[in-house]
């Protein structure tokens, strides 16, 4: 399988639109924040966890007066084409969000979700019915995702330590994660690092504590009714509850609680990457 991006469900490998080189993609985002100047220190003060700031990414790709197929349809012209293709394209980049679809090599794929930053800037030669385009596309969540979710359960007794196998893949944070309790479990807690979230509280059997690291939720999910109470919630550092962070060493969670005997908990998210 070759590399492959589209836009929009708009393929950039036809004989349209052609982007002969991806490596305006393979940049990572910056960390933000700067570190404090102490007057009459040498140096700086390193200010630590800094969060990665939005990326952004160069597009340079042809396009052709053609069909994806490369070919002319009867009637028509290479030059009527061209500007067909041409406000065609204007369309898709004028939309509010654009869909960014890089296919590798070996079939992953990776999505993320960006917009047009500035001007669309064409460079053509006279006449001819092709022109290059340079367009620069802004990511305001960072990473690129996976578009399938991955999940890895951690079944145990107090203090059972699981290598995240699922995740490893992974070379940016993952916030956006889902943390699924199983019951029967007492006062349970997932760590990973110096990252923990804890439910002060029990779930008997066929109950489920179903956490939304992100977007700070608690639900029953789809076990036996009850409702969990969101001020039974303790985490740190924030801001999200939980998140796994790929640079960690070793790679592993933590699975904590005061059953007295063996649970379980599930961690659902989709593996972040810093470039395509």
């Amino acid at each position: 399988m070759t590399e492959a991006l589209t836009i929009n469900g708009v393929s950039l490998a036809s004989l349209a639109y052609m982007l002969p080189d991806v490596s305006g993609l393979f940049g990572a985002p910056a960390k933000r924040g700067s570190n404090v100047v102490v007057p009459g220190r040498h140096g700086t003060v390193r200010v630590t966890r800094k969060r990665y700031d939005e990326a952004e990414y160069t597009l340079t790709f042809w396009v052709l007066g053609a069909q994806a197929d490369g070919t002319v349809p009867g009637g028509s012209t290479a030059a009527r084409e061209f500007y067909k293709r041409r406000d065609e394209l204007l369309r898709i980049l004028g939309a509010e969000t654009l869909t960014l679809a890089f296919t590798r090599p070996d079939g992953l794929v990776l999505t993320s979700t960006c917009e047009v930053v500035d001007a669309v800037d064409f460079t053509r030669i006279g006449a001819e019915p092709l022109a290059k385009v340079a367009v620069a596309v802004r990511n305001a969540a960072a990473f690129w995702l996976e578009s399938t979710p991955v999940n890895q359960t951690i079944t145990g007794v107090n203090g059972t330590t699981a290598t995240l196998t699922q995740f490893a893949a992974a070379t940016a944070p993952m916030t956006d994660l889902t943390i699924t309790f199983n019951g029967p479990i007492n006062n349970p807690q997932l760590q990973h690092g110096d990252k923990f979230v804890t439910y002060g509280g029990s779930l008997t059997s066929g109950q489920q504590l179903v956490i939304a690291a992100a977007s700070w939720q608690v639900s029953a999910g789809t076990g036996s009714a009850w409702t969990p109470d969101l001020r039974n919630i303790t985490f740190s550092p924030g801001p999200e509850w939980i998140s796994l962070d790929p640079t960690v060493t070793p790679f592993t969670a933590v699975l904590n609680h005061t059953t007295g005997g063996s649970a379980s908990v599930t961690i659902t998210g989709r593996r972040a990457y810093l470039a395509v």
